[in-house]
């Protein structure tokens, strides 16, 4: 994501936005489509083990790991609004000794992260524009479990991205929207060393689990 890029998402989603969604969050918990991929994690196995949540957020999906005893967990999102909202949290429950917020494109710290034991990108591809750099980083920090998270590609999705393109444009916000081919991130990740143990929908949204099988 170029620094341009990068800019928008923080201008877009900023601090208003943030607190706005963690009040649903701690009303309603997760959305549907984070609760979707959150099933398909085997709660039994997360004691003791670690999370790398790409675009984390408020952090719905490292409190919910936080819950079920993680050793730690990492929250790198292009927001400065989200991550000082999950950062509140974290300390809030007590869990900002394991708990570590970056902020900035995770394909500029590939080398600065180690990798993790679990990654997840939950509606993070959608705001990337080139999938493969971003897939080829998340894939190397994932030492066994990937998980994601993306908008179903249908002329209704393509007409919201139009919208979405439109009312970018004229508010002067440097930030997009993309609908990437399914098929093509999948063959992607499997290149990668990992096969699919699922593949859903939780409308308007994919949600798929993938496993390392070549380390």
């Amino acid at each position: 994501m170029n620094c341009q890029h990068c800019c928008g998402a923080d201008q877009l989603f900023d601090l208003k936005g943030a607190r706005k969604e963690m009040k649903k969050y701690r009303k309603k918990g997760p959305g549907k489509s984070t609760n979707k991929l959150l099933e398909k994690f085997n709660k039994t196995d997360i004691p003791g083990k670690s999370l790398l949540d790409i675009g984390g957020g408020i952090g719905a999906i490292q409190w919910y790991f936080q819950k079920h005893q993680a050793n730690k967990t990492t929250d790198i999102d292009a927001s400065r609004g989200y991550l000082e909202v999950a950062s509140q949290f974290a300390k809030k429950n007590g869990w900002e000794k394991k708990s570590t917020f970056i902020f900035g494109d995770i394909t500029n710290f590939e080398e600065k992260i180690t990798p993790h034991d679990y990654v997840t990108l939950d509606k993070v591809i959608c705001c990337y524009p080139d999938y493969q750099s971003l897939l080829t980083t998340a894939t190397k920090l994932c030492k066994d479990t990937l998980g994601l998270t993306f908008p179903l590609r249908n002329p209704i999705s393509l007409f919201i991205i139009l919208l979405g393109r439109i009312y970018f444009y004229f508010r002067k916000i440097p930030f997009r929207t993309y609908l990437h081919s399914v098929e093509n991130m999948s063959t992607y990740i499997r290149s990668k060393g990992f096969e699919a143990v699922y593949q859903g929908i939780s409308f308007p949204w994919h949600v798929q689990v993938y496993k390392r099988i070549c380390k």
